[in-house]
């Protein structure tokens, strides 16, 4: 398993194999991992977690396995408390860099764990691992108006919002 490290937290690239365990349930693969059990309280629609599953075997399985040799890109990845051996959260990103040289990303952070500085070291360690990629040019990710949290998480890591469509508002980083 690929694994990017920071002060407090790893990042772990999911394999396809373990993909599919987390979309059938998220405290047998931690289990097998070695990490406690998990219990998410998001500050997010309820149906979150049940529309990941659905992406995780719907999207991101079968993107991870016709993208083998680079399935990090495509994958999910937990964000791991590295002192309590916990998931905290989540992040990932659309794939290699577009033909604008972008990707899109996403992330969630349980609420138990909001507010103490893990969504934007989570992201600034993502980010920055992306980066090393020369193709990337622009790293982008939307938020939904009413979602100040994250928004602050974005400013944080450099962000520049560009733009706002239906209720959702559009960042961007660049190189």
């Amino acid at each position: 398993m690929f694994i990017i490290k920071s002060d407090r937290l790893s990042l772990w690239a999911l394999s396809y194999e373990q993909v599919i365990a987390l979309s059938n349930n998220r405290n047998n693969l931690e289990k097998s991992i070695g990490l406690f059990l998990s219990t998410f309280e998001l500050n997010a629609d309820e149906n979150f977690l049940n529309e990941l599953a659905e992406a995780l075997n719907s999207h991101i399985a079968p993107m991870i396995k016709k993208n083998v040799a680079f399935y990090e890109w495509y994958t999910h990845w937990l964000i791991v408390d590295e002192q309590q051996k916990l998931t905290i959260g989540g992040i990932g990103g659309t794939g290699l860099p577009d033909a604008n040289g972008e990707v899109m990303i996403g992330y969630f952070i349980d609420k138990k764990f909001e507010k103490q500085g893990y969504a934007t070291e989570a992201l600034n360690s993502f980010v920055k691992w992306l980066f090393q990629n020369n193709d990337l040019l622009a790293v982008i990710a939307d938020t939904p108006v009413d979602n100040f949290g994250s928004q602050r998480v974005l400013q944080k890591a450099g962000f520049k919002r560009i733009g706002e469509v239906e209720e959702v508002i559009k960042w961007k980083l660049s190189r």
